[in-house]
């Protein structure tokens, strides 16, 4: 599976489809979409219909990223829609457990995601029952954000509790993401990285993702 995770939230929409066929010619897997309703965060972006769009042209498999309040009411929407990946957020409230059982439910991979000032210790006790954390390093709801340091820190700690507790969880990072820091987050211990503004405004996709993937291998 390709580590890279490209996000269309920062993409000109004008021209989404130029850029998904560079992606599908530099065997990109998945798709990373930001959902966002206008409550949970200030922005709003995609909706369910987004997913089968791209799909009748593209063979990419999808992770939604649901940057939303009511996950209950929303999540099977975005499993119906085609979602191969469904994560949500930890701070969202109590109903985390039933959330996950949704999607297990479904036969899809569930993750969690945790905010940059929530403990990542609040995502431990459900480990065993997840496919992959996701761990944000920027505050969600705007693309082009500088990446938090911090984040490294946080990554060590969560990969350290992976280890010693025996799961298979993945660790996912978002935001700010580029041929700077990726190295230090691979050796931190992430093993997805989700990239947007940056792959966005390079002017040669493959240069791009060829640097990032270098970087990648050489950690």
């Amino acid at each position: 599976m390709n580590p890279i995770f490209p996000s269309i939230l920062s993409t000109n929409f004008f021209d989404l489809e130029s850029r998904l066929t560079e992606f599908a010619s530099n065997h990109i897997d998945f798709i990373h979409l930001d959902v966002m309703d206008g409550h949970f965060v200030d922005n709003i972006s995609f909706g369910p219909a987004t997913i089968p769009s791209i799909r009748s042209k593209f063979n990419f498999k999808f992770d939604s990223h649901l940057m939303i309040h009511n996950v209950k009411k929303m999540i099977l929407k975005y499993i119906e829609s085609g979602s191969d990946w469904i994560s949500f957020h930890v701070e969202t409230g109590n109903q985390v457990q039933e959330n996950i059982n949704t999607v297990k439910a479904h036969n899809r991979k569930v993750g969690l995601v945790v905010n940059p000032d929530t403990g990542v210790e609040t995502v431990f006790p459900f480990l065993p029952q997840t496919d992959y954390i996701l761990l944000m390093s920027v505050y969600p709801g705007y693309g082009g954000q500088k990446f938090i340091k911090s984040t490294l820190g946080k990554v060590k700690k969560l990969k350290n509790e992976i280890v010693k507790s025996g799961s298979h969880c993945l660790i996912q990072v978002d935001g700010g993401i580029n041929t700077s820091n990726i190295g230090e987050l691979k050796k931190s211990g992430a093993d997805l990285f989700v990239v947007g503004t940056f792959l966005y405004n390079a002017d040669k996709i493959q240069d791009t993702l060829d640097k990032i993937l270098k970087k990648i291998d050489g950690a």
